[in-house]
């Protein structure tokens, strides 16, 4: 499984997590805080092929933050994020 894109760059509520995943399987993201805390977890199960997750941040302050996914596990990629 990887993550294509995380658009858009900046974000108000929700943002796209374009995912490819080559069987089924669950996408855990965590959301940091600029003090390393965790503001937000969801666990997403996917299937198998090419998928666009909306994921809700209005229950964020604004700041900056970033969003590692992972794959069961095992760590596929980190976006930073700028929430207005």
């Amino acid at each position: 499984m990887y993550i294509q894109s995380l658009q858009p760059a900046y974000i108000h509520d929700i943002r796209s997590l374009h995912v490819v995943a080559d069987k089924v399987g669950q996408l855990t993201s965590k959301v940091l805080n600029v003090h390393g805390m965790i503001a937000k977890k969801l666990t997403t199960f996917v299937e198998e092929g090419t998928q666009q997750l909306d994921i809700n941040f209005s229950d964020l302050n604004n700041g900056n933050y970033i969003l590692n996914a992972f794959s069961g596990d095992v760590f596929i990629k980190s976006f930073p994020l700028i929430k207005l």
